[in-house]
């Protein structure tokens, strides 16, 4: 199963608090998993527009956001780092895993 990175970046960059490894079948299923389960996420979100969409939305429109895993995926692909005002959110499937030789590692 494949491996994500998922940060949330501020101006200041990236601290340790601010990424999480997962397993997961895609980008959507972990996509579904924030829509299903936000609060969850809160402390990846909680910094950025799509936090407000996901948690406040429904409470002052009286209806759900109805955003699909895709529809998700868009929003946290534009999402940006503003200052320190609004977080970048990113999920990358890690492709590659490199390895650095240890000591007495044969090169």
């Amino acid at each position: 199963m494949p491996l994500f990175l998922i940060t949330s970046v501020c101006d200041e960059g990236v601290y340790e608090s601010c990424f999480r490894v997962v397993e997961a079948e895609s980008r959507e299923t972990i996509a579904q998993n924030i829509l299903d389960r936000p609060y969850d996420w809160e402390k990846f979100l909680r910094n950025t527009k799509i936090w407000w969409e996901l948690t406040r939305y429904e409470d002052k429109y009286r209806q759900p956001r109805g955003w699909s895993p895709a529809d998700l995926l868009k929003e946290i692909d534009a999402s940006h780092v503003d200052g320190d005002s609004e977080n970048q959110f990113r999920i990358h499937e890690i492709k590659k895993i490199e390895k650095i030789p240890g000591p007495g590692d044969e090169s």
